[in-house]
C-alpha cells in the first residue's frame, strides 16, 4: 500500500508540473528523482537507496520488464490510473558500471491531454500534412524525442482515416487507441518491425503507422508498403527537415526512392508558450512535393510565433536555423554530391 501511494504521488506531481521525463538516478546512499520538462531537469525528491530500488522494480514489473535483470538495457510500456487519469507511461532502465540500476518513465500524452497541454499554432500546416495524406506514399516525421511526432501521426490518422483500417506498429505502443490495430515489437518471438510490416501488408491497411524507422530493414520495408500503393506515417531521427533525406540514404534508401515514395516530410517541435504555465506551442516545417512543393519556412513560422507573444526571445534565438538552410526549395530530386543539401540557396 505505501509504494503504490508513492507512484500515485510521483506521477500525479509529474502531470501537474507537466513533466515529459522522470528520471531515476542512483547514487552512492541515494536515489535522486528528477522531473524534466521539454529542457530543464529539477530533484523532485531524494529516496534512500533501498527504496529506490524499490520503486524501479516496482515500476518494471508494472510494464512487464524483467525485475531480476538489472544490467542489461530494457525497455516496457504501462497504462496507470491516476486521481481518475489514464496515464500511459513508457520505461527504459539500464544498470551503471558499479550495478545501479537507473531508470527514465516517459509520461506519454493521452489524445485528451495532448489537446490541453500542446496547440497547433499553424492550423492550416497541420490541414495542409492531412489534405496531402490523400497520396499514397511515404510520410516522414522528424523532430527531437518528445516533440509529439506519434501524437500528430495519430491525430492525422483518426481525421483522414477514421472508419477504415490502421495498423500502428511501436515499440512500444504509446498512446492507446481501440480504433486502431495496434502491434508492438517484441525481440524475444523475433517480431521485429520488418516481419510486423510483412504481416500487416495482408491485412490490407489504409493506413500504417511505423513508430520508428531505425535500420535498413525497417527502411527498406517502409519503402516497399509506400511503393506498392499503401499510405505510410512513419518517425526518423533527424535534427532537422534538411536532415531527413539524407538520414534515408544513410538507411539504405536510394535517391530514385526518395523521388518516387516521398510524399510528405515534416518536422515538428514542441516549443514552451511564454504566457501559459505548461502550454506548448507545435511548430511544423515541412515539404509536401504533391501540393505544389509547398514548404514552410521554419525561421518564419518562428518569427511569426514570437511576434505573435507565444514564445519568448531566448526561445527564438535558440530554434532558429542558420539561413543558408532555410527558406528556399527543396532539392530531394538531385544526386550530384554538391547538391546532396535539402534547400539551394
Amino acid at each position: 500500500m505505501e509504494i503504490q501511494e508513492t507512484v500515485e504521488e510521483l506521477l500525479a506531481a509529474g502531470l501537474a508540473a507537466g513533466t515529459a521525463d522522470i528520471y531515476f538516478l542512483p547514487r552512492s546512499d541515494t536515489c535522486e528523482i528528477s522531473f524534466r520538462g521539454q529542457r530543464e531537469k529539477k530533484c523532485w525528491k531524494k529516496l534512500d537507496l533501498a527504496a529506490g530500488e524499490k520503486l524501479i522494480r516496482h515500476f518494471k514489473f508494472l510494464a512487464a520488464m524483467d525485475i531480476g535483470e538489472k544490467r542489461k538495457p530494457q525497455t516496457g510500456a504501462a497504462t496507470l490510473y491516476v486521481h481518475e487519469e489514464t496515464v500511459r507511461l513508457r520505461l527504459s532502465s539500464v544498470g551503471d558500471f558499479q550495478g545501479k540500476e537507473s531508470l527514465v518513465i516517459r509520461i506519454l500524452p493521452t489524445e485528451a491531454s495532448g489537446a490541453k497541454k500542446a496547440s497547433y499554432f499553424f492550423q492550416e500546416q497541420l490541414s495542409s500534412i492531412e489534405s496531402a495524406l490523400g497520396r499514397r506514399g511515404l510520410f516522414v516525421f522528424a523532430g527531437p524525442v518528445g516533440s509529439g511526432k506519434t501524437t500528430t501521426m495519430y491525430h492525422l490518422a483518426r481525421k483522414k482515416f477514421y472508419g477504415r483500417q490502421v495498423i500502428a506498429i511501436e515499440d512500444p505502443v504509446e498512446i492507446e487507441e481501440p480504433a486502431f490495430l495496434q502491434l508492438q515489437t517484441n525481440e524475444k518471438i523475433q517480431m521485429d518491425y520488418e516481419e510486423l510490416i510483412k504481416a500487416c501488408l495482408r491485412h490490407r491497411p489504409d493506413c500504417l503507422i511505423l513508430g520508428e524507422i531505425r535500420d535498413a530493414e525497417t527502411a527498406k520495408m517502409a519503402v516497399r508498403a509506400a511503393l506498392t500503393g499503401h499510405t505510410v506515417l512513419a518517425t526518423v531521427h533527424s535534427g532537422e527537415l534538411a536532415g531527413i533525406p539524407a538520414r534515408l540514404r544513410e538507411l539504405g534508401v536510394s535517391q530514385s526512392e526518395i523521388e518516387e515514395c516521398i510524399k510528405g516530410m515534416i518536422f515538428q517541435r514542441l516549443l514552451p508558450v511564454a504566457f501559459e504555465h505548461g502550454k506548448e506551442a507545435v511548430l511544423f516545417d515541412l515539404y509536401l512535393p504533391e501540393r505544389g512543393d509547398l514548404h514552410s519556412s521554419w525561421n518564419q513560422s518562428l518569427k511569426k510565433c514570437w511576434s505573435a507573444g507565444f514564445i519568448e526571445t531566448k526561445i527564438l534565438q535558440e530554434e532558429k536555423i542558420i539561413e543558408s538552410q532555410s527558406g528556399a526549395a527543396p532539392l530531394i530530386f538531385h544526386e550530384r554530391a554538391a547538391e546532396k543539401r535539402l534547400f539551394d540557396q
